[in-house]
C-alpha cells in the first residue's frame, strides 16, 4: 500500500520554500491562477510552533491548493473567469477554515475549467491546464489546476469539486485518488455554485490513505487510518456498457480486473437498464446554475451584479456563449424539466440500490471514462461519471495502470451504500492489489 504523504514536514518553511519553487518551474502547465503571498509567513508561524511541539493539526505546516471556486479570505476568488478577476474572498470557505484548523498552509488556488463547466480546464484567465506528462494534452476538467499541480509536485495535496466527474476525470488523466463524496449541501459553505443538486467537494491525492485524511478533515470528523479489508469475499459488479471502445485503456481495464481475481475478489458482470436515460440525461446544472450564482454573486461585494453582467462584459471565454444563453433563460427552479431530472435521481438511485441488494455487490466498477485524451481539446469522458453525479452516491476513482505510452487509466468504484467510510475501505484493498507484485 502507498504510504501517506500529508504528513506534517520537518521544516515547514523549507517545504513551502521547495513548493513554490515547482510551481515556478512549471508555469507551462497552466495549473496555478496565483500563490499565497503569505504562504512563507505561515510557514514561518508554524515552523515557531512546531519547534515548541505545539503542532495544531494532523496536516500541521502541509501545502495544500484550492481550486479557485472555493474561497479563501483575502486571497482572489475567480472561477477562471476575466470578469471576476477583480474578485476577492473575505471569509474562509467552511471547508478551508478546517483545513487551516488543521495546520494545512494554503499554498496557492488552481486554475479550472471556467465555470467549472467543462471536463477539460481552459479559462480565459488561466488558458489551457496541461498534463505534466503530456503538455499537448488536457489535464482534464473542471478541477484540472488541481489535478496538474498535485502530479507535477507542487503540492501533495489538492481540493477540487466535483459536478459531473470534476474531481473524477482529471484526477483520472493524471494518475490520481479523487474521491466524490455524497452530496452534503452545508459542506458547500462558501464555495461558488454549479449545480445545487450535485455540487461536492472533496480531496485529490496519490493514495486513498490521503483521500481518507482531507475528507475527514474538511468533513469536520476525526481522522483515522482507513480500516484494513482484504478483497476475499468481496463482490464487484462491473457494468461492462461503460468499458468504452479505447483499445489502450481495455488492456489495461481488462488487466486491472484480472489482478482482483487474483487477490480474492469475485467480479460479476452487471447489467444497468436505465444506462441510456442516464446518457441522454440533460445536466441539472442547466436549469440550476443561474438562480444559485445570482445568489452567490450577490454575497460578494464588488462581484458583477448577476450572471446577465457577466454576458454583458464579454469577459469570458466565448465558447462558452451559447451554454450561458440556455442557462439565462432559467429564471426559476421546479420546472419540469428539473423535477424530470431530480426523478431520474431517485430512480436511479433506487435501480443501484436493487443491483447491489440482489447481487450482495460492494461496489459498482467501471473505467472513469471511455477513454484517454489525445489533446487539449474537449475529450467527451461518457456517462460514467454521471452516475454518482446523478445518483449522489459517493464515488472515488484511483490508478489501475497505464497504456503502452504511459498514459494513466483510472477504475472508479461507486459505492451503493453511499457511504465513504466502506467505499475508501474497498479502495484501499483495491490499491493494495495494484501496486503488489
Amino acid at each position: 500500500m502507498q504510504k501517506m504523504r500529508l504528513i506534517p514536514p520537518e521544516d515547514c518553511v523549507e517545504e513551502i520554500t521547495r513548493r513554490l519553487a515547482i510551481i515556478d518551474a512549471h508555469p507551462q502547465l497552466n495549473a496555478i491562477l496565483g500563490v499565497n503571498p503569505a504562504a512563507l509567513v505561515e510557514a514561518a508561524a508554524s515552523q515557531k510552533l512546531r519547534r515548541r511541539g505545539q503542532l495544531t493539526g494532523p496536516l500541521h505546516g502541509v501545502p495544500v491548493i484550492v481550486k479557485d471556486n472555493i474561497a479563501c479570505a483575502g486571497l482572489p476568488l475567480t472561477l477562471g473567469c476575466a470578469s471576476l478577476a477583480q474578485l476577492r474572498a473575505t471569509t474562509d470557505a467552511l471547508v478551508v477554515r478546517r483545513l487551516r484548523e488543521a495546520g494545512a498552509i494554503i499554498l496557492a488556488r488552481a486554475n479550472m475549467s471556467e465555470f467549472a463547466f467543462d471536463v477539460r480546464s481552459r479559462s480565459s484567465l488561466g488558458g489551457d491546464v496541461r498534463h505534466p506528462r503530456f503538455p499537448a494534452i488536457t489535464a482534464g476538467g473542471s478541477s484540472g489546476g488541481s489535478a496538474a499541480a498535485v502530479a507535477a509536485g507542487m503540492a501533495e495535496g489538492a481540493l477540487g469539486t466535483d459536478t459531473g466527474g470534476s474531481i473524477r476525470i482529471p484526477c483520472s488523466y493524471t494518475g490520481l485518488v479523487g474521491l466524490r463524496p455524497r452530496v452534503r449541501r452545508a459542506q458547500m459553505q462558501g464555495i461558488a455554485p454549479l449545480s445545487l443538486s450535485k455540487d461536492t467537494v472533496g480531496p485529490m491525492v496519490h493514495s486513498v490513505q490521503d483521500a481518507a485524511l482531507l475528507h475527514a478533515i474538511i468533513h469536520g470528523q476525526t481522522p483515522g487510518a482507513v480500516t484494513t479489508l482484504s478483497l476475499k469475499g468481496v463482490r464487484l459488479g462491473v457494468i461492462r456498457a461503460l468499458e468504452g471502445e479505447d483499445p489502450e485503456q481495455l488492456a489495461v481495464w481488462y488487466d486491472a480486473i484480472a489482478t482482483l481475481r487474483r487477490h480474492g475478489a469475485t467480479v460479476v458482470d452487471v447489467a444497468l437498464p436505465i444506462l441510456p436515460e442516464v446518457a441522454r440525461a440533460t445536466c441539472l446544472s442547466l436549469y440550476e446554475f443561474r438562480v444559485a450564482f445570482d445568489a452567490w454573486l450577490q454575497q460578494h461585494p464588488g462581484a458583477p451584479a448577476d450572471l446577465n453582467a457577466i454576458i454583458a462584459s464579454g469577459q469570458f471565454l466565448p465558447e462558452f456563449m451559447p451554454l450561458l444563453t440556455q442557462m439565462i433563460a432559467s429564471e426559476k427552479l421546479k420546472t419540469p424539466q428539473w423535477l424530470a431530472g431530480r426523478q431520474l435521481r431517485r430512480r436511479l438511485r433506487q435501480t443501484l440500490g436493487l443491483l447491489a441488494e440482489q447481487g450482495r455487490l460492494d461496489g459498482f466498477l467501471y473505467p472513469t471514462v471511455g477513454r484517454v485524451p489525445v489533446s487539449l481539446e474537449k475529450m467527451p469522458p461518457g456517462c460514467a461519471p454521471e452516475l454518482a453525479a446523478i445518483s449522489g452516491s459517493a464515488a472515488i476513482t484511483l490508478p489501475c495502470g497505464t497504456t503502452r505510452t504511459g498514459f494513466p487509466v483510472g477504475l472508479e468504484i461507486l459505492s451503493p451504500a453511499g457511504e465513504e467510510s466502506a467505499l475508501l475501505a474497498l479502495a484501499a484493498a483495491c490499491e493494495t492489489a495494484f501496486t503488489l507484485p
